[in-house]
């Protein structure tokens, strides 16, 4: 590790700035451009404004007890992996400083998690990031089995009671206080606002490795994907996503490059048939600081580095159009040329516009940071925790190890994971779900021996 005296001076110097957001205009314009690329955020500060609309005294939806069940037969199902690695003192801190985040932000009686720390709403794609952290939490052994059980159980049951968006899929957000939609929409006859298709395709990830995980709900498992009419959100070979906006509803394909077929993975592993038709005909091969990466040439074309590591960390690389390793090194090659560490992702923000994709490429230039709405940010965040530590157990070098030693640094003086650092050098401290879930099932995948979290064929990717 000669290069390390030579790196040691990134992280020292390492304030870095986390991706900020904008908020959507209010216009149609705005509504329309975001829906093209994106997945469904929360926007918690925004959303305050509007606090009477989505805090509403309702009773929330009887959960099925799980107490009775015979978790003798159930814990005989399950078979806990072998630790292929023990986890290293520093690596159990922030284990358990995102337990932190998971305990305290699960609503009793719901079973869902807090999206963003203090607001009370959620999307399917962050139900998946809650699943998938107490799974890791049982598997890393912070959580027993029977805890576990019980608190999956709830989760599943409070799915099942969802109110679907016009009775057929799940609509875009949930107080998880009630389990009912959110938003102006949400005690309309629809049920919300619409569906995302790629939010839907995640949660289908995680609904699958927990039946692989716990075969005693493969049962429920069946049972919700049937209720939900999935094939609505398959349409021409792809994904489509549906969002009602002042009336009317739009009905259109949803997701781009690394994020489309991320989601569509979800919907293969539960025979739905995604091809991706003439996919090849939107994607280029563009030069950045020499290294040549594939972009999507559609409208709204996020391209951040989400996908790429959750795929590779969850079911792994066998589909071809992972290109984890020409991102990593796209961020070790920036890195180490301005002597300030760099790792670019999609985030929550704890000031305005509340969320960003922080894009390795956008609209011909790279390295950009935009709104949900395509708005560029000033001061955006340049390092995320999540896809730093991804990163640390995806690879094994100086670089991975300074990555880590960051998030470490970063994390020691609050309970949970900070989502990253801006440019500026300020802490961005939105506390959220998808950051502190990533970091638990990055530590399971390396305690896996660094092997994918699923067991999935070739033909589902």
């Amino acid at each position: 590790m000669e290069s390390r005296r030579l790196t040691a001076s990134i992280i020292t110097g390492l304030l870095i700035c986390l991706p900020i957001i904008c908020l959507a205009s209010a216009d149609s314009m705005d509504e329309e451009i975001s829906f093209y690329g994106q997945r469904s955020v929360t926007s918690p500060q925004h959303q305050k404004q509007t606090t009477p609309q989505f805090h509403r005294r309702v009773i929330a939806p009887p959960i099925v007890q799980t107490h009775e069940q015979d978790e003798d037969i159930a814990a005989d199902l399950h078979q806990q992996l072998p630790i292929r690695y023990k986890l290293s003192r520093n690596e159990l801190l922030l284990a358990k400083k995102a337990q932190h985040y998971i305990d305290n932000n699960r609503r009793a009686k719901t079973g869902l998690w807090d999206s963003v720390q203090g607001y009370a709403h959620t999307t399917m794609w962050d139900v998946g990031s809650g699943i998938a952290a107490t799974m890791a939490l049982e598997a890393l052994q912070l959580k027993s089995r029977e805890e576990a059980h019980i608190e999956l159980s709830q989760t599943l049951a409070t799915l099942h009671q969802l109110p679907l968006y016009k009775d057929l899929l799940p609509n875009r957000e949930y107080s998880t206080k009630t389990g009912k939609p959110s938003g102006s929409l949400s005690t309309t006859k629809t049920n919300g606002n619409g569906w995302s298709a790629l939010d839907i395709g995640r949660l289908l990830i995680w609904l699958n490795i927990l039946s692989e995980q716990h075969p005693e709900f493969e049962p429920q498992i069946t049972a919700l994907v049937k209720k939900w009419q999935l094939e609505k959100a398959v349409h021409q070979g792809t994904l489509f996503g549906t969002k009602l906006y002042k009336g009317k509803e739009y009905y259109r394909q949803e997701g781009r490059h690394g994020y489309l077929q991320y989601a569509a993975t979800g919907f293969k592993m539960f025979n739905f048939d995604i091809p991706l038709p003439k996919l090849e005909r939107y994607i280029k091969t563009v030069d950045i600081s020499g290294s040549n990466i594939e972009v999507d040439t559609r409208n709204v074309p996020f391209l951040t580095s989400d996908p790429f590591v959750l795929a590779s960390i969850e079911f792994g690389q066998n589909g071809g159009w992972n290109q984890l390793d020409t991102i990593y090194q796209l961020h070790k090659q920036r890195s180490i040329a301005e002597s300030k560490l760099y790792s670019y992702a999609e985030d929550a923000m704890n000031k305005n516009p509340w969320f960003a994709y922080n894009n390795l490429f956008y609209y011909g230039q790279p390295w950009t940071s935009v709104s949900p709405a395509g708005k560029v940010i000033e001061n955006p965040q340049t390092f995320s925790h999540k896809v730093a530590f991804g990163f640390s157990v995806l690879f094994e070098d100086e670089f991975s190890e300074q990555l880590f030693q960051s998030v470490l640094t970063n994390s020691l003086h609050a309970r949970s994971i900070p989502t990253g650092k801006y440019e500026n050098g300020g802490l961005n401290t939105a506390f959220n779900i998808n950051t502190n879930s990533l970091i638990l099932v990055a530590l399971w995948y390396k305690q896996n021996g660094r092997q994918p979290i699923a067991h999935v064929t070739e033909s589902e990717h």
